[in-house]
């Protein structure tokens, strides 16, 4: 009788294993990365927002802001930006999914002084693997140059280039 129960429980234990990898195969990993992210440097709050369309590619806008003692104060800079004849900047953040990460480009409509709209760079968004199971998931957030001859080049951009962002919700902040 002892052995039929250990031999039940171990196809029990199989099957529930077997359940659980079919569930986490399952997650879209695309919904790891949408919502809000933040990233602080001394009193200002870099927030990313990202979002899915409906044709599987990951969208989105940035904003800078004041951010003392837990409050978030005056807009810095927002690259979505609504024109005074009504026109909404386009989402400055246009990307697909890897296999590990999401990447594609991002346009900075938000430096001063420069001659066009905005500046193209390429962006890759990376998940931090961790082992804590209640904490904010992170991620790797990194911008760079595209390569190429330009004109009134102007080097470097308004938004953080090689930092770690925290999830902060599933919703999107975009205003």
């Amino acid at each position: 009788m002892k052995k039929l129960y250990i031999i039940y429980t171990f196809i029990i234990s199989l099957t529930i294993f077997d359940t659980n990898t079919v569930a986490a195969q399952q997650v879209d990993p695309s919904s790891l990365y949408e919502g809000t992210w933040h990233y602080q440097e001394g009193n200002e709050l870099f927030i990313v927002s990202l979002w899915k369309e409906s044709n599987g590619s990951i969208r989105g806008y940035y904003k800078n802001v004041e951010y003392n003692n837990g409050t978030i104060g005056t807009v810095i800079f927002n690259s979505k930006k609504v024109y005074s004849n009504g026109y909404v900047f386009p989402p400055t953040i246009s990307a697909s999914i890897s296999e590990n990460s999401i990447g594609g480009v991002i346009s900075d409509n938000t430096m001063e002084n420069n001659p066009e709209d905005f500046k193209t760079g390429r962006f890759e968004m990376k998940i931090i693997e961790d082992n804590c199971g209640n904490c904010h998931l992170t991620a790797t957030w990194k911008v760079e140059e595209v390569s190429g001859l330009r004109v009134d080049f102007i080097p470097g951009f308004s938004i953080p280039t090689d930092v770690i962002l925290t999830k902060v919700s599933n919703d999107i902040d975009v205003d």
